[in-house]
């Protein structure tokens, strides 16, 4: 780095090991067309409040676009000991072509500290509409196929020891809500992540005109961070966009773990299309779910990538301090690993094949249904809970040491043992074991709210998809308003410079 434009203060160049150790060039390829963009609005809004004139944005705009062609055709090498970061290298190159009387004017009332965070914001906001668009798609996905698996029955699970007899569906569904809050968490930090925080300059604002609300308009965000120290200062914005990602991510790892268990030849419940799986490189009858093990692994990754933006941020006082530049690397790999997952996770989901007879099996062999068999007894003998729960288990200890299953139990043993535990004769009805004879009747029984019976499935299922069209047109909304602002910024640009090159 020689002397650079910013370091008219120092004496000597920086020394080239230095240069690099401060360089952030390398990582900010992520924020190059952002700076870009933010350039392009800043020096409109310069000469629309009589900053800089004309001619002068003509010009400035001219090279801008000519930078950006260059960088968008790949002939643009950046290189970490020459410059400090994207800033210093845009400003240089801009200079290069169009002078220092006229390349000098873009930085009027601007810093670095207001400039980093507007791209750093600008980059965060592309990557959540991204990510917005991959979990509806998933959430559709993940509708779809609670539609289709309304009969296919599944063992459900506590402490992953069989607990309760339901359906693949209502498992589904829970997916789908679970992802419904990741939904609203993603929508909520959109909202706090699409303001503007140029015109804060270096901290305490500008003595020049500058329209903050008019950049802000120019760029699509909803407005400005009004507050100059907190417009250059906070990250709370970025912390959050890490902490739904990490929320996310943990959840599909979650769901990842339940496949690859599911996918074992001790469950065989569901088995991997061979487009989305791996063989092993000796053992030929292999098939493996690695695509789902590295959603575990990069899961984790993403929890330690916001752990280490926390740790970067906790000891940082009020205003800029470098420590933020190291912060962008963190972000932008979290959300660029987040959008990954969603993607292979749709197609896991979309492709993956249930094996419903293999669950119809596993469920009638279990003793789950024991606790539909407790209820039935509180519903037909009047007795309590407890009582209930004595006998039943008492069944099971007993079925368990003949090596009998709940299909093999008849009323004769449960009345021996209800006199066994409640020291009386007991009438039970044949009905009491209804659920015992046909272990499917046991989730058409269940009557809450949010259970799996067929009529609640049906209620949910309609529910949620009215809710995701509800959702997907938030979404349009909001995408629509940012594209359309990007093409009348760049219709904005073209018809700047068109008129300047026809005079």
């Amino acid at each position: 780095m020689d002397s650079g434009i910013y370091r008219s203060r120092l004496g000597k160049p920086l020394d080239r090991e230095a240069a690099r150790f401060l360089s952030s060039l390398e990582e900010d390829s992520e924020i190059f067309l952002e700076d870009i963009l933010g350039s392009e609005a800043h020096a409109i809004m310069l000469y629309e409040q009589g900053i800089i004139g004309r001619g002068d944005l003509e010009k400035i705009l001219r090279a801008l676009e000519g930078i950006k062609g260059e960088w968008l055709r790949g002939k643009m090498g950046l290189k970490a000991e020459e410059f400090e970061d994207v800033h210093e290298f845009i400003e240089t190159r801009l200079i290069e072509m169009v002078g220092l009387k006229v390349g000098g004017k873009l930085h009027t009332g601007r810093s670095r500290n207001d400039q980093v965070a507007l791209d750093i914001r600008l980059r965060i906001r592309r990557y959540l509409l991204e990510i917005w668009n991959e979990l509806l798609n998933l959430m559709e996905i993940i509708l779809t196929r609670a539609e289709e698996e309304r009969d296919t029955p599944l063992m459900l699970y506590t402490h992953l020891q069989h607990a309760q007899t339901g359906n693949l569906s209502h498992y589904l569904l829970a997916l789908f809500d679970h992802l419904s809050r990741d939904l609203e968490r993603l929508e909520e930090c959109y909202r706090r992540v699409n303001k503007s925080p140029l015109g804060a300059s270096a901290i305490g604002g500008s003595s020049l005109p500058l329209n903050r609300p008019r950049v802000a308009e120019l760029l699509g965000f909803d407005g400005v961070v009004e507050n100059s120290i907190d417009a250059v200062s906070s990250r709370d914005f970025a912390l959050e966009s890490l902490s739904i990602s990490s929320i996310l991510a943990t959840f599909l790892s979650r769901v990842s773990e339940d496949f690859i268990i599911w996918s074992s030849s001790e469950f065989g419940y569901l088995e991997l299309p061979d487009q989305l799986a791996s063989p092993s490189s000796i053992m030929p009858h292999k098939k493996n779910p690695c695509i789902l093990e590295l959603v575990r692994a990069r899961a984790g990754r993403i929890s330690g990538l916001l752990t280490a933006s926390l740790m970067e941020l906790k000891g940082t006082p009020t205003g800029y301090n470098r420590d933020l530049q190291n912060q962008k690397q963190l972000i932008f790999e979290a959300l660029k690993e987040t959008l990954a997952i969603l993607r292979i996770f749709s197609k896991v989901v979309k492709d993956v094949r249930f094996r419903v007879e293999r669950m119809r099996e596993v469920i009638s062999e279990s003793y789950a249904p024991a606790i539909d068999l407790a209820e039935n007894l509180v519903k037909y003998l009047g007795i309590s809970i407890r009582e209930a729960h004595m006998i039943v288990g008492e069944v099971v200890k007993v079925l368990v040491e003949k090596g009998m299953g709940m299909k093999d139990l008849d009323l004769n043993m449960i009345k021996e043992v209800s006199r066994r535990v409640l020291g009386k004769e007991v009438d039970i009805p044949e009905k009491v074991l209804e659920v015992i004879k046909e272990p499917s009747r046991t989730v058409r029984m269940r009557r809450t709210i949010g259970s799996p019976n067929p009529n609640e499935i049906s209620r949910m299922i309609k529910d949620r998809w009215k809710t995701l069209n509800e959702r997907k047109k938030v979404f349009q909304e909001v995408s629509r308003k940012v594209h359309e602002s990007e093409e009348r910024l760049q219709r904005m640009v073209k018809s700047l410079i068109g008129q300047g090159q026809s005079k």
